[in-house]
């Protein structure tokens, strides 16, 4: 969607509360475990044949146990991630060969420029020898930019429809009635799609105003369903993010601010707890309400008022049809990216371009996979705090023991009373100072799920029905203990499971244990009926779950199928553990553009070597 300035995105690491989103679920690992006579020799027999009796899985599965993990949101509706187009009425057979270099249009995205492509536009022009072969296209990106002057190729000031003019205006300058094909097609990244798809629909709807200079349309992580990210900075909207802002501004600032102020005895007397907290609050609030907005000032570009999720420019009003659901008339395809954990500090790694994932990607070719460098520096920030929390602890547990110890020598020594309150002064600075710790290593912790889960869009909350069952069952062989005759073997039967419903049930003992085999008293399998009891004992745990996600843009919305008139191809693909930044200069990128030129997403956007 954009590149982010370091303002933004040092902004953006200060944004959540330390919530936890985590729910417990103490179920154990979905067993079943039998109770009964004899049973450490009866195991030490079947040993001998590689056999276990007494533990074996259960009917039902039943997750691990531990607390509960954020997990990718399936993508309901829309194609798997190996999905190749069917091949349909107005596309072309694979003997079909073009006459001459085809026409890509490159287009950025939010706060992008003509660079933004660069790698992917100059090889798929002139190659990169030994790496990625040239093809027979030509690339067009508008004027060069560079990195102390940027230049984009459509304003950013006005909405989408009028960034859609500005591409009407500048690409007739690089293509025209001697140079086009009618194989010319778009290649955009983020808002770039939805600027593409607004282009394309006025070549369809306003043909005497815009010339036919496109026929097909890739994306990349374009936020086709829009872009939650954009509701959640609009004070209109969600307006989440000053919220948490402001308290990963005081988590984070009073693990600075508090032991700072705690170092000196003077300014302990002079500051109170209380006017800690009401410097921090003061300061992080001016922050979050006045600085932040102009730092994230990208987000506020009039063009994100027509993409946001519900804009009216997307879904339409009652005059007017919104652009997602009209029906484009051209083959394309959509890339969207699904970034690994943590998510937040990969992104943010790759577009505020730090220490060696910048070093050590920007000058290679298809090589942006290196962004695990801001994750680091925060576990080891996680690693220092709670360092320093246990320091502070001992440090408390310390002048407590010299508090005490002075105020009983104080008795005799009255001078003594004065290094007791010292001392007390001291446990009280160390146990400010550990809270202040603990409290930005919890921010730091939860920070990834709490962005994801809050920041990025939806969560999908599901409440689950966990059973608990045990049968007190005594079982009779007619042979080796007959009912009425001898007394029966006992055993106890415990399992846990998913259960479905609203209530644990199972199949009741009399069919379950029907010609049951069990250990008998002889050391030997013996088999009979048996009968019993059962317990359930059912309780409902709540998960949250994250949709999948590039770091800005949730994949169910840049997959979301654009609507595609039916003589077209159209295939949707999936980039793995790649961000939003990165899925322009990328390993996944190269591959993204090899299967889209040799034809694999459609023969439409199939280009020849040079």
């Amino acid at each position: 969607m954009k590149r982010i300035n370091v303002l933004a995105i040092a902004g953006l690491a200060l944004m959540a509360q330390a919530n936890t989103v985590f729910a417990q679920n103490n179920i154990p690992l979905d067993t079943a475990m039998v109770v009964v006579p004899n049973q450490q020799l009866i195991n030490a027999e079947l040993q001998k044949f590689g056999m276990k009796m007494l533990e074996f899985p259960a009917g039902q599965i039943c997750n691990p146990g531990g607390p509960a993990l954020l997990h990718d949101y399936p993508l309901e509706g829309v194609n798997p991630p190996m999905d190749n187009p069917t091949i349909k009425h107005g596309d072309f057979d694979e003997t079909f060969t073009k006459s001459r270099d085809v026409n890509i249009i490159w287009l950025h995205g939010l706060n992008g420029n003509t660079d933004s492509w660069n790698i992917a536009a100059h090889g798929t022009q002139f190659g990169y020898p030994g790496i990625f072969p040239a093809r027979r296209a030509r690339s067009v990106r508008g004027p060069a930019s560079s990195r102390t002057s940027p230049i984009q190729f459509y304003s950013e000031s006005s909405g989408i429809m009028n960034a859609a003019r500005d591409l009407e205006n500048g690409v007739p300058v690089y293509i025209n009635n001697s140079n086009k094909t009618e194989f010319d097609y778009i290649i955009a990244h983020s808002q770039g799609g939805i600027v593409g798809r607004e282009w394309l629909r006025q070549m369809d709807q306003s043909p005497s105003t815009f010339q036919k200079l496109a026929n097909g349309l890739v994306t990349f992580g374009t936020p086709h369903a829009g872009a939650a990210i954009i509701n959640n900075t609009r004070p209109s909207l969600g307006n989440k993010l000053p919220g948490y802002f402001k308290e990963a501004c005081i988590a984070l600032g009073g693990a600075v601010v508090i032991p700072k102020i705690n170092s000196n005895f003077m300014t302990r007397l002079l500051v109170s707890n209380q006017m800690q907290q009401t410097i921090l609050n003061s300061t992080c609030g001016i922050s979050s309400n006045l600085v932040i907005p102009f730092a994230l000032d990208n987000f506020f570009k009039p063009t994100t008022n027509d993409y946001y999720v519900g804009s009216p420019f997307l879904e339409g009003t009652s005059s007017s049809q919104g652009l997602s659901n009209y029906e484009l008339d051209a083959p394309v395809v959509q890339f969207y990216g699904v970034e690994q954990q943590p998510v937040m500090w990969r992104f943010m790694s790759s577009t505020m371009n730090m220490g060696h994932d910048y070093m050590d990607n920007t000058q290679m070719i298809f090589g942006y996979n290196q962004d695990d460098y801001l994750q680091i520096k925060v576990q080891d920030m996680i690693n220092e705090f709670d360092s320093k929390a246990i320091f502070e602890d001992r440090e408390a547990e310390h002048q407590r023991r010299l508090e005490i110890t002075f105020y009983t020598a104080s008795l005799l020594y009255p001078s003594m009373a004065a290094l007791a309150i010292l001392a007390g002064s001291k446990k009280n600075a160390a146990i400010e100072n550990k809270h202040a710790y603990i409290k930005a290593k919890n921010w730091l912790s939860d920070a990834n799920e709490v962005y994801q889960v809050e920041l990025l869009g939806e969560k999908l909350v599901t409440v689950e029905l966990e059973c608990h069952l045990i049968e007190e069952i005594d079982c009779h062989d007619p042979i080796k203990n007959p009912k009425g005759m001898m007394p029966p073997i006992h055993l106890k039967i415990e399992k846990k499971y998913k259960g479905t419903g609203s209530v644990c049930t199972d199949l009741p003992i009399s069919s379950k244990y029907t010609n049951h085999t069990f250990p008998g008293n002889d050391n030997t399998m013996w088999t009979g009926d048996c009968e019993g009891t059962q317990e359930f004992i059912g309780s409902y745990k709540t998960k949250y779950n994250v949709p999948a996600n590039d770091g800005i843009v949730l994949a169910n919305s840049a997959s979301n199928r654009i609507k595609v008139k039916k003589a077209h191809s159209q295939a949707i693909r999936i980039m793995r553990n790649t961000n939003h930044d990165q899925m322009r200069n990328c390993l996944e990128t190269k591959i993204a553009l090899e299967d889209l030129y040799r034809g694999v997403l459609g023969n439409f956007f199939a280009l020849e070597f040079k």
